[in-house]
This record gives structure tokens, C-alpha cells and sequence, in this order.
């Protein structure tokens, strides 16, 4: 059969099998595609894809000769599976959903293959018998919604030679987690989590320690340990106790032995400043994959005695299968840190008897995940083991959510009401969340929700030019003042009812500028606040409202309560003159009374005068004063 027909064959066999004894040859401009449900077999020839060429797997496509692709190979929802024996695989770092290595084969990578992670996470296979030489080609890829995984494959290992690069993906948090390596390098943790000490952004962390570079540690004001094994119980201790790794540019990363490390977010923020903003990193690992029914015997011999043992597979285990066939080790409890309880995380207790755990939101379940730790308890004095088998491995038991972000140290929501309504119970006109979060920033970003302007009543926040009805922010600083929306007020008399989840640790205040008054926020429950219009622009304003945060001692809030002037008023003419107490003006923005935003007043020859566009027609307006200070609005009324 030659190479044209060939192709008619592959792309006629939707829900078909097909063999053919041939060679595979897709040349420049050519597309070879196997459709989902198809499976066709080269059970001799080599397959070539060309420059130019491109095989689409979205089926199974099995190869027995050698493989290589100089085009493109797409099988992000297929199946490749190698036959051959001494075969030679270069997939020119392609991305494949699912590999299998046949029981008979004795595959070698020659080039990169990246096994997908994500939702439609992938799984490499290797049968028993079969052999994979991955000469350091090969990764299981991570991302925020799951990670590729390896199935069960022979009890005594080996079934994987040569390194293998292993990524765990960390959602934005500066926090502590309990990570297990899947590999065991040959290089340093340094060469690894660090990334050999580069700046990149998406990858690695920083690690500190005692005397920084010194001993492979990242440099900070402190150097604070950052990184910690734990010492399981003995003695008298039934707890256990946590130990500062000494350095990093030595010791390596082990299969299965837990580490606490505090991510900060990737290698590209600023560890030189007390807080920086944290970022979702993917930590990368090289070395011998964990493979092979692994026994940890190295556990607590007291009773009821903890000890720490890290998943070694990167794939899911059923601690039932491991704690009912353990020495010495009690099967009702295991003990992990899930990072989405409480503000900070907090420790888990999964009952194995019933599979729930003692904490109803959390989502552990049975199934140990890649990268995941968990605490143990030794039954009663003497020696106590426990083996991770091959067998107990869950290749559909990707659960991102014990990695997830933990929730927002601080959520406020306000809803606005008309005050007639709101003591009748009635419906509320608007209402705003703010979540407040080290790991978030003050910009837009994609966890903010733009608000789509209503008919009547609104209530916002305003953030990059932008209304939002959701906003993530970094957690407030003294003196930090954040700009609402209220716009188109329909009544005269309205309540605000403002509450807090969590302590942001200072005092929140809602300023009424139209007032010249500040009602502070209870830290944690429920404030009502009413407020009235009288029918002025000036009351309706839509900058009339901003939350002010405070440490304690109200400096923010007395200077902030001083009046921002704007004379003459209304304006007769093309000039205003700004007073805004003691602060330096920046710059000046004028909006009118629906938000939409007309530029920046240009400055005067007169300090803090501004030149107002002669073109604006007659009308209330609003400026918005940048100062270094802060920024404060005032409204000013046309008549020229």
C-alpha cells in the first residue's frame, strides 16, 4: 500500500480498527487525521511526520516502528501507544493526552513529550513487561485544574528508567504547604524549586534559610527558614517537631519525603520587600521517577505517635488500601494540611470508616494526590510500616481543589436599600464585594466582575477606569482609601448594610463626603448605615461615598473629613481653582454625574488652578483630585 493511499485509509476509518504492515509518512501540506473512536496501526514501518506535515490523534494511532516528527504532532484528546521493541520515539515536544508503552515494548525517548495536565489531564501507561527509556525527555505537565498522571504499573518499578521532570502547579498564596516530591533528584533542591536561581516568572519559588546564598538559600532582610523536614515522634514527643532545612545547594529532593515549604509565589516577585504580591508558580522537579511498590519504614515506634509520609507517585493513592495493609499503623484516621480551611488552612481529619472528613468543606478525600502529604499514627509501641503499592494508584482521582487557593482573608459585601424597604425586609437595590487577600492585587484582573450598569440604582467600586461589582484587593494599608459608586439615586432615603467576614487587623470606615462624616465598620458582622439625598447634585453625587481604613488612630480619617474646595462655584468662566487641604495635587479628572470620564484638567499658570474645557456643555460635574494624599472628589457646576 503506498503512502496516498495510506492516508485515504486513516481518514475514511472513523469507529473503525485498521492495521497496515507500512510505513506512515505525512509530508509537507499534508494532514493525516484520526478521528475519536478510531484506532489505526502501523504494526511495522517507521511513521514519519515532515516539516510542514501534521498527524492529528484525536483517536488512537499505535506504532511499532520508529517515530519521528520534524511537523506537527497534535493528540491532545488521543491515545499514541508504542509496540515496538528497541523503538525510538522523537515527538519534537508535542503535548499528548495519553501515552501507552506496550507489554512487549522497549521504548526510548530521542526528544521532548510532554504528558498533559489540566482538566483533560493525561496518563502514561506502561504495561507490565514494557520499558520506557525517557533519557530525561520526558513531563508530566500541571496546571490550576490537574496534573498528568502514571497508571499501575509493575510492583518492582523500574518500569521508567532515567529522569523525568515532574511539575506541581501553586495557586497564588504566600502559605505554607506540605508538598511530596514524586522524583528523587540527582541535582540540588537549588537546581530544582529555585530553578538554579533564576528570575523567571510561572516557575519555581524562593527558599530562605541560615545565611542565605551562603548555603543555596534566596537572600532576604532575614533570612528566615522557609523550608522544613519533620522529625516524626519519638521519645515522649507523640507529636513530632519541625526542622529548618540547612541549606539547599546540596541536599536534593527525595521520592516521598515531605517537605513544608512557604511558597511565595514564582522567582519573579521581590523577596526584598516585607510583602510582596504573591503569583500562581509551578514548582519542577527532575530525577528518578517513584515507582515500584515503595515501603516507608522509617515511622514513629511510640504509641500513638505521628508521622509524616509523602505520596511518592505522581498519581492519586487510597490511603484505605495503604492504612488496612499497614504494620502498626492505625487504618480510622489520616491527617492532612488542606490550605482551604479557615482563613490561614488548617489540618483535616479524614474518617476512613465513613470517607467524610471532620471538616465539611474541605475537599480531601480517600485519595492521597500527587504531591500531597499526609499524618499517620502509630497503634502501639514498636516498630511500624506502611507501602505505597502500585496497586492502590487511582488514575481518575485528579482533585485539584486540596491545592486550590485558600479563600480570601477578608470579604466585605455591602448592599444598598431604600430605607423604607430594607425595615420591611423588601429587596435591596445593589449591592458590591470586595475580597481582601495578600495574593491580590490592587488592578483589574480576571477575578474582578465588570458591572454591567443598571436602569436604576447602582452600587460599585471603581477600578482601572472600570465599574466592578466584585473586586479582589490586596489586604488594605493605614491610611488606604478606596473610591464606591453610588449613582442614579432615585429616593430620598436609603441604608447601607456593610458586612465583614474575617479581620483584616485595622479599623474600615465609610466616609460621606456630601456630609463630611465617617461611620466605622464593626470588624467582624453587620454595620447599618443610613444616609439621605436632598435632591442637590451635590447629595446624588456618585463619588460621594469611599471606604477609609485605619490603624487606630483616625490621623486618615480627620485629615481625610477636611474639605476639597472648588472655587469659584459654579464656574463662569475656564478656570477652577482646587483646594484640597494640605496635599499636592497630581493631577485632576473630571467625570460626570453617571461616571463616564472626560480627560484631565490641564494646570494653570496659578498653583493648584486648572483649566476647564471650554467645549464641556453647562452642567454638574465631579473632579477627581490625585494627590499624595490620596484622591478626593468634589463637584463643580458649569454656567458659562
Amino acid at each position: 500500500m503506498n503512502a496516498l493511499k495510506l492516508v485515504v485509509v486513516v481518514l475514511l476509518a472513523s469507529f473503525f480498527q485498521t492495521s497496515f504492515a507500512q510505513a506512515l509518512y505525512v509530508s509537507s501540506g499534508e494532514t493525516v487525521f484520526i478521528s475519536s473512536g478510531t484506532t489505526v496501526a502501523s504494526t511495522n514501518g517507521v511513521t514519519t511526520i515532515v516539516s510542514g506535515g501534521t498527524l492529528n490523534v484525536a483517536g488512537e494511532y499505535q506504532s511499532a516502528g520508529n517515530f519521528t516528527n520534524s511537523g506537527t504532532l497534535t493528540a491532545t484528546s488521543g491515545t499514541l501507544t508504542f509496540t515496538g521493541s528497541g523503538q525510538s520515539v522523537s515527538a519534537n515536544n508535542a503535548t499528548v493526552k495519553n501515552v501507552n508503552i506496550g507489554s512487549s515494548a522497549s521504548v526510548t525517548l530521542t526528544s521532548a513529550l510532554n504528558i498533559q495536565g489540566g482538566s483533560n489531564y493525561g496518563t502514561l501507561t506502561v504495561s507490565n513487561g514494557g520499558t520506557l527509556n525517557s533519557a530525561g525527555y520526558l513531563t508530566l505537565k500541571s496546571d490550576a485544574n490537574g496534573n498528568a498522571v502514571v497508571a499501575a504499573g509493575s510492583s518492582s518499578g523500574s518500569y521508567i528508567s532515567n529522569s523525568v521532570t515532574v511539575e506541581r502547579y501553586i495557586p497564588a498564596r504566600r502559605a505554607f504547604r506540605i508538598l511530596s516530591p514524586s522524583v528523587t533528584t540527582s541535582t540540588s533542591i537549588y537546581a530544582n524549586w529555585q530553578e538554579g536561581g533564576s528570575s523567571n516568572a510561572s516557575v519555581g519559588t524562593h527558599i530562605t534559610g541560615n545565611s542565605g546564598s551562603t548555603n543555596g538559600f534566596d537572600n532576604t532582610a532575614t533570612n528566615n527558614p522557609s523550608l522544613f523536614t519533620f522529625n516524626n515522634a519519638s521519645g515522649s514527643n507523640t507529636d513530632g517537631s519541625w526542622t529548618a532545612v540547612t541549606n539547599t545547594n546540596s541536599n536534593v529532593l527525595t521520592v516521598g519525603s515531605p517537605l513544608r515549604i512557604l511558597i511565595r509565589g514564582d522567582r519573579s516577585i521581590d523577596v526584598s520587600t516585607s510583602a510582596p504580591t504573591p503569583t500562581a508558580t509551578t514548582l519542577r522537579a527532575s530525577g528518578t521517577l517513584g515507582q515500584g511498590n515503595t515501603t516507608v519504614s522509617s515511622l514513629s515506634q511510640i504509641a500513638n505517635g505521628f508521622s509524616l509520609v509523602g505520596n511518592p507517585f505522581p498519581t492519586p493513592v487510597n490511603m484505605k488500601s495503604v492504612l488496612d495493609n499497614a504494620t502498626n499503623v492505625s487504618n480510622a484516621y489520616f491527617y492532612v494540611w488542606d490550605p482551604q480551611v479557615n482563613t490561614r488552612g488548617g489540618y483535616v481529619t479524614f474518617d476512613l470508616s465513613t470517607s467524610t472528613s471532620n471538616v465539611g468543606t474541605s475537599d480531601q478525600t480517600v485519595f492521597l494526590q500527587p504531591g500531597q502529604s499526609a499524618f499517620v499514627k502509630t497503634s502501639s509501641n514498636g516498630s511500624a510500616s506502611l507501602t505505597f503499592a502500585e496497586s492502590y494508584k487511582s488514575t481518575s482521582s485528579i482533585n485539584p481543589g486540596v491545592f486550590l487557593t485558600i479563600p480570601p482573608q477578608s470579604v466585605l459585601k455591602m448592599e444598598l436599600s431604600q430605607r423604607d424597604s430594607f425595615k420591611a425586609g423588601g429587596k435591596m437595590c445593589d449591592a458590591l464585594i470586595l475580597k481582601f487577600d495578600p495574593s491580590m492585587s490592587n488592578n483589574l484582573e480576571v477575578l474582578d466582575a465588570i458591572k454591567p450598569i443598571n436602569q436604576d440604582e447602582n452600587l460599585s467600586v471603581f477600578v482601572s477606569e472600570k465599574f466592578c461589582s466584585i473586586e479582589s484587593r490586596n489586604i488594605p494599608v493605614n491610611e488606604e482609601v478606596v473610591d464606591l459608586r453610588i449613582s442614579q439615586l432615585r429616593h430620598l432615603n436609603y441604608t447601607v448594610k456593610a458586612e465583614f467576614t474575617g479581620d483584616l487587623g485595622l479599623d474600615a470606615y465609610l466616609l460621606d463626603r456630601f456630609t463630611n462624616k465617617t461611620h466605622q465598620l464593626n470588624r467582624e458582622g453587620e454595620t447599618i448605615i443610613e444616609f439621605d439625598v436632598d435632591g442637590s447634585a451635590e447629595s446624588k453625587a456618585d463619588q460621594r461615598f469611599a471606604l477609609v481604613f485605619d490603624a487606630g488612630n483616625n490621623s486618615r480619617v480627620k485629615s481625610i473629613q477636611k474639605s476639597f474646595k472648588a472655587y469659584p462655584n459654579p464656574v463662569n468662566g475656564s478656570i477652577v481653582q482646587l483646594d484640597v487641604f494640605a496635599a499636592k495635587i497630581e493631577s485632576v479628572e473630571i467625570y460626570d454625574l453617571s461616571g463616564r470620564y472626560f480627560g484631565n484638567l490641564n494646570s494653570s499658570s496659578s498653583e493648584n488652578a486648572f483649566v476647564v474645557d471650554t467645549h464641556l456643555p453647562n452642567g454638574t460635574y465631579v473632579l477627581r483630585a490625585n494627590t499624595n494624599e490620596g484622591q478626593f472628589s468634589t463637584t463643580i457646576s458649569l454656567a458659562r
